[in-house]
């Protein structure tokens, strides 16, 4: 840990009424959440010590309807009297986001849905594609309107307080920026009336729920896309204007949008953790200091948190993927165990991603958030503790010993390597990503102090279990990249013809050894994520001469703005680097240094020459053999990570803290699963 003094978080904050007990806040995220869940998953950040909490974004009219929390309508109410109950059981403040996505928004959310997509001027989301509808000014008032009536639920259902949405390309947020605002009546032209809609909104609020209850207003100071956007300068215009009216009673202080998701997402390998705070500065003097200003975005440590406030940047700091990794971060930090907190890695697979490819949001680190009311009992010490081997040093084997610990039982973990973390280790060693090797430090902490006996550079076989007296055992041995040439996107065919008479390379070797790749290299990528990317990026960055080979029509196309953020970062990098992309490609034959390209399609070949290596990111096998061996004696044993079939990390650390359950003593089933 550094040397920054964390205290400065532990000032209380005074807002309005209420006294905010820490300077770090839980900011308004999306986890799309089912109501039965979602209270248990604020209570949990409550429990954790955070000075405030603001919940995900609530609808507030029709056309804005995402089918989550829909503000506008009378039963919303109790929605807020169980999240309130719930957080304020914990001893938290919650104060509820009232939200438009305007131009963002999806259409269609519903079987007979139809798409009300609605905005200043008519005009498309740089993602969706969706040209919206240019609201006339009966329709705005009508929205005015909807924004109070879902102010006064709030309060009604408990609620602390309500932050008024202005931010990330939103649809209030799309009339204070002339990028969006190409109106010429009065919420149109002059930063007075761009900013018109949110000082209505804002009035109305006000008046709805009375001058002491607090109101907040979430805003963008920077949209990152050049001059013709919100800057620094348009923006301190425009909140010069609304802070002219004296009706918010803190500023939460973000940036970016759909156009630079980058700036509002970041991830890792970004370099970017609270780029924004020192807009927190600038707006403060706006203001005139008037009300506490919070900043938020990609701020991952509570040391980067205690130095924005400390430099006097920002009154408060939100936190929000460190809490889905590690909800007890303040109170571990307040009891001198800051050492132990759970570190966000910044995959943003767990979170942004899985929220637009599964609909709920978790966390890679962490998979007890979002499932808080299943898990709430799950590493209960167990009623009869007992022995368990885990066999694997990687993230599943990790969080397997962890969980049986912290049940209780007598964990073994043997590692047949010298360190701990399997491909942990390589990702680590990727460019920005030295978060994943963090990550290896944590389990190495929590498993001495849980207790766990850790046995590296030894070698499990089928006798281990019996002669460790183990009651279960996990197998959680990994997999290893194949270099056999198999892909999957070319079924017509067992391999690459000629491949064997190429130096060919898996991924990992080339990570740990980038010298062995020599100058020229050919990556061929099958799978469109961050792996591919990152190590064209290693061995671009160290001199050498590399070609990016995939079928698919995009190079990293698993990792855009709607996925894993990481796209917008490294691409770049790339082609300043002279990385040349091959895309909709395949290696037709090898012949020694000579590779032949061809576009899927038939539409070109070519020959790539002198290549020295080929790295084949394709298939991975898993490991399986002391798994079947454990089997055949009728051993309890339970196949997980990697090993059960090559997936993601979120697979494996999910699987790691599920198989505790499993365990008991004096097991004699067979706990296959």
């Amino acid at each position: 840990m550094s040397d920054v003094d964390l205290d400065v978080l532990f000032r209380p904050l005074r807002l309005k009424s209420l006294e905010l007990p820490s300077r770090v806040m839980v900011s308004a995220h999306q986890t799309s959440a089912a109501m039965d869940r979602y209270p248990a998953y604020l209570a949990e950040r409550a429990r954790g010590g955070a000075g405030l909490i603001v919940t995900g974004a609530v609808s507030v009219h029709p056309t804005t309807d995402g089918g989550w929390i829909r503000g506008w309508e009378r039963e919303t109410v109790g929605v807020y009297e169980a999240i309130s109950k719930a957080v304020h059981a914990e001893g938290g403040t919650v104060f509820a986001q009232l939200h438009h996505f305007g131009l963002q928004g999806l259409p269609a959310q519903t079987f007979d849905g139809q798409a009300r997509i609605v905005a200043p001027s008519s005009m498309p989301s740089p993602v969706f594609d969706q040209q919206g509808h240019a609201l006339a000014a009966e329709e705005i008032a009508d929205i005015v309107e909807h924004f109070a009536v879902c102010a006064a639920h709030a309060r009604e259902g408990g609620m602390d307080g309500v932050e008024v949405h202005a931010a990330h390309g939103y649809l209030l947020h799309s009339f204070l920026s002339p990028l969006t605002n190409r109106r010429s009546d009065a919420y149109g032209g002059s930063a007075e009336n761009r900013a018109r809609f949110v000082i209505e909104v804002l009035r109305a609020v006000r008046e709805r729920v009375g001058a002491g209850y607090p109101v907040g207003l979430k805003i963008g100071f920077d949209e990152f896309v050049g001059p013709h956007a919100l800057t620094p300068e348009t923006a301190a215009e425009t909140l010069r204007a609304i802070d002219a009216e004296g009706v918010f009673d803190y500023l939460s202080l973000s940036g970016a949008g759909y156009h630079s998701l980058l700036h509002l997402i970041p991830p890792a390998e970004s370099g970017l953790e609270g780029h924004l705070a020192p807009y927190g500065a600038i707006a403060a003097g706006v203001i005139d200091h008037r009300v506490p200003v919070m900043v938020t975005c990609g701020v991952r440590t509570l040391e980067r948190a205690a130095e924005i406030v400390a430099a006097g940047q920002a009154d408060m700091v939100g936190m929000v993927r460190a809490h889905l990794a590690d909800p007890e971060l303040i109170v571990k930090a307040r009891a001198g165990r800051a050492s132990e907190i759970r570190p966000c890695v910044g995959a943003n697979q767990g979170c942004w991603r899985r929220v637009y490819r599964a609909g709920h949001a978790t966390c890679t680190v962490n998979p007890e958030a979002g499932r808080e009311i299943e898990w709430r009992h799950f590493f209960d010490r167990a009623a009869d503790p007992g022995r368990v081997l885990v066999v694997g040093g990687g993230p599943a084997g990790l969080k397997a010993a962890e969980s049986a610990a912290r049940r209780g039982h007598h964990v073994i973990l043997i590692e047949r390597e010298t360190e701990l973390g399997g491909q942990l280790r390589a990702a680590g060693r990727l460019p920005g990503r030295g978060r994943w090797l963090a990550l290896i430090e944590h389990f190495q902490g929590s498993l001495q102090r849980l207790g766990v006996d850790v046995r590296l550079g030894t070698e499990a076989n089928a006798d281990t279990p019996a002669q460790l007296e183990a009651d279960v055992t996990l197998v959680a041995t990994g997999a290893s990249w194949r270099t056999d040439g198999y892909s999957v996107l070319r079924p017509d065919r067992e391999t690459i013809p000629g491949l064997e008479s190429a130096r060919v390379i898996d991924p990992v070797s080339a990570i740990d050894d980038p010298s062995s790749c020599g100058r020229r290299v050919l990556i061929v990528d099958d799978h469109g994520t961050h792996l591919a990317l990152g190590l064209a990026e290693l061995l671009s960055s160290d001199g050498r001469e590399v070609e990016f080979v995939t079928a698919h029509p995009q190079a990293g196309i698993q990792t855009g703005v709607t996925s894993t953020v990481d796209h917008p970062t490294v691409y770049p990098r790339l082609v300043a680097a002279g990385v040349c992309f091959s895309t909709e490609a395949t290696v037709a034959r090898v012949d020694q240094r000579a590779v032949a390209l061809a576009h899927i399609y038939g539409g070109w070949t070519r020959t790539a020459e002198d290549v020295d290596a080929i790295i084949l990111c394709q298939l991975r096998t898993p490991h399986t053999e002391l798994y079947e061996e454990l089997l055949g004696r009728r051993v309890a044993v339970e196949i997980i990570g990697d090993a059960y079939a090559p997936r993601e990390v979120d697979d494996a650390i999910l699987e790691g803290a599920r198989s505790a359950l499993h365990v008991t003593a004096g097991a004699t089933a067979v706990a296959a699963r």
